[in-house]
């Protein structure tokens, strides 16, 4: 791989020969850079400030701003209302006091990671209560409840970064599972012994 430029001083040979970017002719002495693809010839300086080489179809020419042209027809932004911001991540129009976009679900943050209180999610501690108490009764019915509570907390949460109790869910959910094969496993010892 080539250099993007040569640096050095200007020598007789290149005396006079005139800068790519500014067409001033290169002086004896004065910092040069050749472009290592194209040879094109500039002042130090002017490479510098323009970030690369003068001809536009080389490898080292500086990076255009690529901006989107307006497609014909296409409606003109929105202006927005008082009160309202652009989400930085779906670019919807959201309240300012908005603490998680409703349509990306993501916090209107530079990375997007809600930072705020959380609370459970709806069914995180019916899961876990319910998964603890059919261990001891009801294993099936209360099991089935707390395996059920445990899912809609879990979809809750992964929905929505404003909710917490991933831990009660899952654990709730384990212990739905115990509970209805306790239960299943008590009334096969029960029916073995008639």
């Amino acid at each position: 791989m080539t250099e993007p430029a040569r640096r050095l001083k200007t020598n007789k040979v290149l005396e006079g020969q005139p800068c790519g970017w500014c067409s001033a002719p290169l002086k004896f002495g004065e910092d040069a850079a050749i472009c290592g693809s194209c040879e094109t010839r500039h002042h130090g300086a002017c490479w510098d400030k323009k970030g690369g080489c003068s001809l536009a179809s080389c490898e080292n020419a500086p990076l255009q701003r690529m901006e989107a042209p307006a497609a014909a027809g296409a409606p003109a932004a929105r202006p927005l209302k008082p009160g309202m911001m652009e989400c930085p991540h779906c670019g919807k129009h959201i309240q300012q006091s908005a603490t998680i976009c409703r349509y990306c679900k993501q916090a209107p943050t530079p990375d997007g990671v809600y930072r705020g209180p959380k609370e459970n999610a709806p069914g995180a501690v019916a899961s876990l209560v319910c998964g603890i108490i059919g261990i001891f009764i009801c294993g099936i019915v209360l099991g089935i409840i707390a395996i059920v509570n445990a899912n809609k907390a879990k979809r809750t949460i992964g929905s929505d970064p404003r909710y917490g109790g991933a831990g009660m869910a899952q654990a709730g959910l384990i212990l739905g599972i115990i509970a209805i094969i306790l239960n299943v496993i008590y009334f096969i010892v029960v029916a073995g012994r008639n």
